[in-house]
């Protein structure tokens, strides 16, 4: 997962903002949407250097890829991907070894952004075109961003309800790559300004290690997974360059076409607050719904799953931009009883609705 830095324009709530958009630019991956296979390729490599062939072996085999397939493919599942995080979070020795992985990670990693990154012309410009191009990229989680003061605050909101050791590995490597891309496209040091990490941790961490690595505070104290840094960070120009062979590799690579959850995802975000049914979503896709909910089932996902998604990322939305009413939100999601939408939400994510709401 690699996410890079924008700028202060860039965070400010738009009222013409809509879900669709709003997912697009914080996509919560799973099932059998795309996931960029380099990043599978660089964790394979890390853990047969780290932990040996063996694990790393074991590494394709839960995830059902050959050595040869993977090498050849600019795509894999997301459920493939979050599967070997998983068990490299398990295999890795702890404290911060999603760091360290993530640390590893070079700007000639990401496949299809070779061009665009090297045409950017500040970290604000680099931060742009990941969001535009998020299945490029990769997340698994909703990064919701605030200008406080100084200082951009980025938040990582769990909404595809990762297990908390998966989630500290996947939340890590972000940073670790995040920092590590950076830095090579601007040619120095980039610094955070402090990172929060939900209490308690998932392992016993020395926070002097985890400063060292990401040279700034660190507590795990927080609600959430948290990072921020000084605006002025922002306006670092871009060096880097990629190489002639990179850019002849990207230019050939092939479109890839639209998955199940993705077909379903169009079909919810097209009549907001008016969702089908899965039957109706059944019949659209012209399968029965055993079917439908067998080949979700495979994919570590199901209907309701899928639906919870675009309900909590709506309702996210309009907290984001200030909505204070939190009866009003669970009406318009479908939930006759305030409660029942209050629960709902914490079980989706972990925090009630008002851990959203903009402060004055």
């Amino acid at each position: 997962m690699v996410t890079l830095f924008g700028s202060e324009a860039e965070f400010q709530a738009s009222d013409s903002q809509s879900l669709n958009r709003f997912i697009q630019l914080h996509p919560a991956l799973y099932g059998d949407l795309l996931y960029p296979a380099f990043d599978l390729r660089l964790l394979h490599r890390y853990l047969d250097s780290q932990c040996g062939p063996e694990v790393a072996s074991e590494l394709l085999q839960c995830v059902d890829i050959a050595p040869k397939e993977l090498d050849e493919r600019q795509y894999i599942l997301a459920w493939q991907m979050l599967k070997a995080m998983e068990l490299a979070s398990l295999r890795l020795p702890q404290p911060a070894a999603g760091l360290r992985f993530g640390r590893t990670f070079r700007a000639g990693d990401l496949e299809g952004l070779q061009g665009p990154l090297s045409h950017s012309r500040t970290l604000a410009e680099a931060y742009q075109i990941t969001r535009q191009n998020p299945n490029l990229t990769g997340s698994f989680t909703d990064n919701l961003e605030r200008v406080e003061g100084q200082y951009l605050v980025v938040k990582g909101v769990n909404v595809a309800q990762i297990d908390d050791s998966t989630l500290q590995f996947v939340f890590e490597q972000g940073l670790g790559s995040m920092l590590a891309i950076a830095e090579e496209l601007t040619g120095k040091p980039v610094k955070l300004a402090w990172v929060r990490f939900p209490g308690p941790p998932p392992w016993t961490v020395d926070l002097a290690q985890y400063e060292a690595l990401l040279g700034c505070p660190v507590t795990f104290e927080g609600h959430f997974f948290e990072w921020a840094i000084a605006l002025d960070e922002l306006s670092a120009p871009v060096l880097w360059k990629p190489s002639i062979e990179a850019l002849e590799v990207e230019q050939a690579l092939p479109a890839h076409e639209d998955s199940l959850v993705n077909r379903i995802l169009t079909m919810l975000l097209a009549v907001p607050e008016h969702w089908p049914t899965q039957e109706q979503v059944a019949e659209e896709l012209m399968v029965s719904r055993r079917t439908l909910r067998r080949r979700l089932s495979e994919l570590g996902t199901s209907y309701q799953q899928i639906l919870n998604q675009v309900r909590c990322q709506l309702a996210i939305e309009w907290l984001q931009k200030g909505e204070r009413d939190i009866d009003w939100i669970g009406e318009r999601l479908g939930f006759r009883d305030v409660s029942n939408f209050r629960h709902a939400f914490k079980r989706w994510i972990g925090k009630p609705p008002g851990a959203f709401l903009i402060r004055d």
